[in-house]
């Protein structure tokens, strides 16, 4: 945050705030948001401050000590029974105290980069209140909660783990979630067969998850699904081997289909072209599409010219890719192309002497290689 973005918002939030270190006194019984800033202010002899907390709403513990006390940290939770928001981003308290199942109003748990945690406490899962759950980057945590079902107000789950597999891990139980991120989850494998339980979900990011394998077929019938985006997972296959027509009737495939808004995939080394069932129920939906660094990448089949909605199109080290559908001009709502790091697809995209420009040149703005070759605005 800039220095005066931060002075402002310490100036709208006028006394409801405090950093608390070691000058600290006392605190005020207007705080309603605290944040420990220094490692000082989590050792023992700092604890008569914190005699009632019952009116903070919200907790910032991001102490990078290895000698911050974990009594200190579970002290500050057993008194903060009306805490709304617990942000641990980048501490290193490696037990998360059972009575964290205490915090019945928790709306938002950040444990980013608590790498040193292997096991959560089963009492997370009675947080019936939690929205935000974010496991992102720990990178030792060996499995997921057993009963993380339960958390029946979940919103948003960011989640890294060590486990192959997210089969039984109840996530498809979570009837209320919006978005779900899987990062760094180097040794998984597979998912969740019933993802399309899932009826709400609008956003599927999956990053870095070298050793999955596939999507589950399920993920074809997430009706809500706006946003999918799969980034370097180098062993993924989206080829679902699935028969969309032998599927029920006309009017329950279209129900049952994704209706994308926003597609990208980068880093995909088993991607040849996009499998049909990514855009059969997007044609009239999907907004951006972009395709970056899949080394085999070739083709961008004629079904591309269905996508009646495509407002921009981004290809990026793409190098197999050397040239684009002779049916580019049906795009009529293409107003960006990006084109980088495709040497034989950028040769024939270039204006006039391009065999590949006659496709492209009625689209507002064209960028080859990052250099603007056609804009809108001239």
């Amino acid at each position: 945050m800039h220095n005066l973005i931060h002075d402002l918002a310490l100036l709208v939030a006028k006394g409801e705030f405090l950093m608390l270190n070691s000058d600290c006194q006392s605190i005020p019984k207007r705080v309603r948001h605290l944040s420990f800033v220094s490692a000082s202010a989590s050792r023992n002899d700092f604890s008569s401050l914190l005699s009632d907390l019952r009116r903070v709403r919200t907790i910032l513990f991001s102490i990078n000590d290895e000698n911050t006390s974990e009594s200190f940290f579970t002290s500050c939770i057993s008194k903060s029974q009306f805490l709304r928001v617990l942000d641990l981003d980048d501490s290193t308290i490696e037990v998360l105290p059972r009575e964290i199942g205490n915090l019945k109003h928790m709306r938002y748990l950040d444990l980013s980069r608590y790498c040193q945690i292997k096991k959560l406490p089963n009492s997370i899962c009675e947080l019936q209140s939690l929205q935000t759950l974010i496991l992102r980057g720990c990178l030792k945590l060996e499995e997921l909660p057993k009963d993380i079902r339960y958390l029946v107000s979940l919103r948003m789950f960011v989640v890294t783990t060590k486990q192959k597999s997210l089969q039984e891990s109840g996530i498809a139980c979570l009837s209320s979630l919006r978005s779900l991120i899987i990062s760094h989850c180097w040794n998984l494998e597979y998912l969740f067969e019933h993802i399309g339980q899932l009826s709400g979900l609008r956003s599927l990011i999956l990053v870095d998850c070298p050793s999955l394998i596939s999507l589950p077929s399920a993920v074809k019938c997430l009706s809500s699904l706006e946003t999918l985006i799969l980034i370097d997972c180098e062993n993924l296959n989206l080829n679902l081997n699935i028969e969309m027509e032998g599927e029920g009737s006309h009017h329950d495939r279209d129900n049952t289909r994704t209706h994308l808004q926003k597609l990208f995939v980068s880093g995909l080394k088993q991607l040849l072209d996009l499998p049909q069932w990514l855009l059969q129920g997007s044609t009239k939906t999907l907004q951006f599409l972009g395709i970056e660094d899949c080394p085999n990448f070739m083709a961008l089949q004629g079904s591309l010219k269905d996508l009646e909605a495509l407002e921009t199109l981004l290809i990026s080290a793409c190098r197999k890719l050397s040239s684009l559908p002779e049916d580019m001009h049906h795009l009529t709502t293409l107003k960006t192309l990006s084109i980088k790091e495709c040497p034989a697809l950028c040769e024939r995209c270039k204006p006039l002497t391009g065999e590949d420009w006659s496709k492209i040149a009625r689209i507002p703005r064209i960028m080859l290689d990052d250099e603007l070759i056609k804009s809108s605005d001239n």
